[in-house]
C-alpha cells in the first residue's frame, strides 16, 4: 500500500473525502474501538496530531480519541435517516447480538506501524487473540451480508482522511516510512459496536461515531 500510495500524494493525484451523503460510504458499520482511556488511544491521538500538522487543515482526523476504530464490516449503503423500528436495523442488532454471544471477549489487538493508502494514513493493526467473530457475524447475517459478503482479514485504523491538498507531502511521506514498524501498542477491546457515523466539523474535523445501541 505504501508504495502504490507514496507517488500519489506526492504528485497531489491522491482520494479525496467527500462528506458523507445517502447510498455513498459511512455507512451502519460493526466497528471495535481502544477505550479512551487506554494507553494505545492516546498514542494514536498524538500520531494523528501529528500527520494532521504535516497534512495541513481540513483533513478528517480519523485515529483521535472516540473516534479510533477498526471496523469489522460496513452493512449497507449509507441512510441519512433510519427510521425508529426499522426491520433491517433490527435484524442486525440480533445478529449483531448472536455473534456477540457466540464469541470470545475481550480480544486484545497491537497496533504494529504506520503506513500510507492513497486516501489515508492508516495504523495497521493484529489480533494477539484468536478472532473469530468477523466470521461468526458473517454467519448470523445471513443474506444482509450482502454488502461485504466475506469476512474482512486485514485490520486498521485509519489516523486520517485526506480531503484536500496535504501541504508538505514530502514530509508526510518520510514520516510515516520512519513509522512504518513502529510499535503503537496494544489494547484490550471488550465489546463491538453498531454505530453509525456522521461528519464533525471544528479544529479537528472528523467522522464522530454514535452506537445505535450498545451490547
Amino acid at each position: 500500500m505504501f508504495t502504490t500510495a507514496a507517488p500519489q500524494i506526492a504528485q497531489g493525484t491522491h482520494q479525496r473525502e467527500e462528506p458523507p451523503k445517502a447510498g455513498g460510504r459511512w455507512p451502519l458499520s460493526v466497528v471495535l474501538r481502544p477505550p479512551q482511556d487506554c494507553a494505545l488511544a492516546h498514542a494514536l491521538d498524538a500520531l494523528t496530531t501529528d500527520a494532521a500538522a504535516l497534512a495541513g487543515p481540513g483533513h478528517w482526523e480519523t485515529g483521535q480519541l472516540g473516534s479510533a476504530h477498526l471496523t469489522v464490516r460496513a452493512l449497507e449503503p449509507r441512510r441519512d435517516v433510519i427510521p425508529p423500528g426499522d426491520p433491517t436495523l433490527t435484524r442486525y442488532q440480533s445478529a449483531l447480538h448472536r455473534a456477540t454471544k457466540a464469541s470470545t471477549w475481550p480480544v486484545r489487538f497491537q497496533v504494529t506501524g504506520l503506513t500510507l493508502t492513497p486516501g489515508t494514513v492508516m495504523a495497521c493493526a493484529k489480533p494477539l487473540d484468536p478472532f473469530l467473530f468477523s466470521s461468526r457475524l458473517t454467519t448470523e447475517l445471513g443474506p444482509d451480508a450482502w454488502y461485504e459478503p466475506e469476512p474482512r482479514d486485514i485490520w486498521y485504523l485509519n489516523l486520517l482522511h485526506f480531503t484536500t491538498d496535504i501541504a508538505k507531502p514530502d514530509e508526510l511521506i518520510d514520516w510515516v516510512a520512519a513509522r512504518r514498524h513502529l510499535a503503537v501498542g496494544t489494547t484490550t477491546i471488550a465489546v463491538p459496536e453498531l454505530v453509525r457515523a456522521d461528519h464533525h466539523a471544528g479544529p479537528r474535523p472528523h467522522m464522530r461515531l454514535t452506537p445505535v445501541r450498545a451490547l
